[in-house]
Parts: C-alpha cells; sequence; structure tokens
C-alpha cells in the first residue's frame, strides 16, 4: 500500500507541474481534477481546456466580483487512494484560496469525495456522469450538469427497439468500479427485462485476464448475438471490435464515442464502417448557448466534447458568484437552488437527488464522419 506521504508527495508534484499559468497574482483558485495519462487522457484534457477558457475569459472581462481567478489541473490517475488524498490535500492547501472544484472525472469514492468537500465548504460541480449512488447524495454545494450513466442504457433501448428488436444483443463490458459500467450492464437489463425480452440479452466480461479478445468473440458468434454493446478501457475495447469483426463482419456494434479515437478509426480501418457510437449531446444547437458557442468558436474549439461541460461548470459557478456578490459556500449553494438559477440554467442544471439526465445521442461512422441516427 502507498503511504500518505507517498501520496501526498505526488499531488503536491502534480500542483506544481500542472498549475496553469493564468495571472501570476490570482485571488481565487480552481481545480479541475482528471486523468492526465492513460486510457482517459483525452477526456482529461478536454476537461482542463474547457474550465481554462472560461477562466480565461473572465480574467480577461476584469476578473469576477473584482477578484482574478486561477487553476489547478490535478490528475487523481482514477485511483481510489489518490481520488480520496487529493480532496483531503485541497481541503488542507494554505498557499490557495479553492473556491471551486470542478471533477473528479471518474466516480469511484465519489459518495466520500463529496463529503469530505462539503465538509469543508468547497462547492463542487461534477462536469460528467456519475452513478445512480452518486446522483442521490444531495450534497448543497455540490451541482451535477449531466446526470447518470444509465441513462445510456434507456437511450440505446429506445433506439434498439426502433431498429433492431427481436436482435440478440451481447453487452460486452469491463466492470472495474472507476468504469461505472457494471450499473449500465444492470440498467440495460431492467429495460429488456420491462418489455419482456430479457432471454434476447447476455452479458461478458471483457477483462484482459479473463481470456482472449478472439475467444470471446466466438463465444458471441456461438451465442447467436447479432448486436454487440462493447464498453471497456480504450485499447481492450478497440481491440475486441478488431477481433470481434474478424471473426464475425455482420455483427453490429454499439461504444461510447470516447472509446474511439481517430488512431482506433484508422486501427479498425473498413470494419469502422458502420460503428455505432453513444456520446452526451453537444450544445451547437442551444440557443441559450450561443453566445458562449460563438467565444469557444473563435478559440477554435467546437462544442463537441467535455470541454462544453468543464466550461459551463465555470461560467455557471461565476454567475452564482455574481449573484451573491461573494463566494462564500452556504450563499452560493442557496443561489444554486435559487428559482432564478433554476430558470436560467435549466439546460444544463441537475442538482443532487434528480436521475433526470440528458439524452444521449448515436451516431453511426459512414464514410470517414459520424452520422448521426438518434
Amino acid at each position: 500500500m502507498k503511504s500518505i506521504t507517498k501520496i501526498g508527495c505526488a499531488f503536491l508534484g502534480g500542483l506544481a507541474l500542472l498549475a496553469v499559468g493564468l495571472p501570476a497574482k490570482a485571488d481565487i483558485t480552481l481545480a479541475v481534477i482528471a486523468p492526465k495519462a492513460g486510457e482517459y487522457a483525452q477526456a482529461g484534457t478536454e476537461l482542463f481546456n474547457g474550465a481554462r477558457l472560461a477562466i480565461q475569459e473572465i480574467n480577461d472581462n476584469g476578473g469576477l466580483n473584482g477578484e482574478r481567478l486561477d487553476m489547478l489541473t490535478i490528475d487523481d490517475r482514477c485511483d481510489d487512494r489518490l481520488a480520496i488524498s487529493t480532496a483531503e490535500m485541497l481541503t488542507l492547501l494554505k498557499s490557495k484560496k479553492i473556491g471551486l472544484v470542478v471533477g473528479p472525472y471518474c466516480s469511484n469514492r465519489f459518495d466520500e469525495i463529496a463529503d469530505i468537500y462539503d465538509n469543508a465548504k468547497i462547492f463542487q460541480i461534477v462536469p460528467t456522469t456519475v452513478t445512480y449512488n452518486a446522483a442521490n447524495l444531495d450534497k448543497k454545494g455540490q451541482i451535477l450538469l449531466l446526470g447518470t450513466k444509465a441513462q445510456m442504457s434507456g437511450d440505446f433501448f429506445r433506439f434498439y427497439n426502433r431498429n433492431f428488436a427481436g436482435l440478440k444483443v451481447g453487452f460486452v463490458y469491463n466492470d472495474k468500479p472507476e468504469n461505472g459500467y457494471a450499473e449500465v450492464a444492470k440498467s440495460l437489463y431492467d429495460e429488456f427485462r420491462r418489455y419482456g425480452k430479457s432471454e434476447l440479452l447476455k452479458f461478458y466480461a471483457l477483462n484482459r485476464e479473463q481470456g482472449g479478445v478472439y475467444d470471446l468473440a466466438r463465444s458471441l458468434e456461438e451465442d447467436g448475438v447479432h448486436i454487440a454493446v462493447v464498453l471497456g478501457e480504450s485499447d481492450e475495447t478497440v481491440n475486441f471490435i478488431d477481433a470481434a469483426k474478424e471473426v464475425n463482419s455482420r455483427l453490429i456494434v454499439f461504444t461510447n464515442k470516447g472509446l474511439i479515437s481517430p488512431n482506433a478509426l484508422k486501427k479498425l480501418g473498413k470494419d469502422a464502417e458502420g460503428l455505432y457510437v453513444m456520446d452526451l449531446p453537444g450544445l451547437k444547437d442551444s440557443l441559450m448557448f450561443t453566445e458562449n458557442l460563438v467565444n469557444l468558436r473563435l478559440l477554435g474549439i467546437e462544442p463537441e466534447g467535455l470541454e462544453v461541460y468543464s466550461y459551463v461548470a465555470v461560467k455557471l459557478w461565476g454567475d452564482l458568484a455574481k449573484q451573491v456578490k461573494g463566494f462564500d459556500y452556504d450563499k452560493l449553494s442557496q443561489a444554486a437552488n435559487s428559482a432564478e438559477a433554476q430558470e436560467k440554467w435549466s439546460e444544463f442544471l441537475m442538482h443532487s437527488g434528480s436521475i433526470k439526465s440528458a439524452k444521449y445521442i448515436i451516431e453511426m461512422y459512414q464514410k470517414g464522419e459520424f452520422k448521426q441516427v438518434y
């Protein structure tokens, strides 16, 4: 087991290396917690970039309530122990005044982390999906923007029922707790069972240590599976899709868009054609988001990835801070629950305790591009 000293050193080292070079003299610090390396590095980069753009925009316009902002980007590596120690260290940090935490990206031990921020009176906005339990913590100083991972199951089932009803589905997933895919699996089973179709759904473990991808692909073929929903770490997901399409070229495959990078599409080659991906909605069609959209596009950012949600998180918090003319935790929490905030930010705002989530979209890869089909 790592000692707390080693974990603390890793955290402090991260602060020194990853602090954003915004104004040298800043009054309020925003901490963004997301992966810097590994399977989820792209998601982390998007979250850091979106928050950085919002902070820069606020500072360029005179700051917030007369105070300038800076940002710490922190990699908790989606590791249970480091996630907890990161939260604890932020509450003890004396050299910075932490006004907001954006994140964490991974939802493992989320309830403990939320307790730490709540007890320390640090406002927290989570710009990614969380588990069902995390969405029911009901912390007054916490805002969830996107609801639960389980929403993916409902949207997949509706699309399936409309287009592929009667075909057998194999749900192939990595059940590590930090992925949250076990919850998606349970939710999908509930959907099939509710409509009397549970016999059309079968589950398969996508773990490297549990056999080769070709053996697993052949198992799906032997079981008569026509549609595979594949959710794992990025490389194992792509490796399985590659093997599954080699074993059965007619297999219809769904996955999460965040797991399919440009390099993954190159690796899949012709097998990428017809691939379905599920993704959280962008905000390009949002009337409310028009002004922010223009600002992002001027900076070369299209509202397709997680940049949008970390950008919105910072802007939402800034709007609340202006409303209460300060950064007091209790006042910010009260403002977040006000009718004014609910009306102004209704397109994004989802407080703990609500299970309502943004709907997933589904896209198909055709002739070198993704086209929305749901």
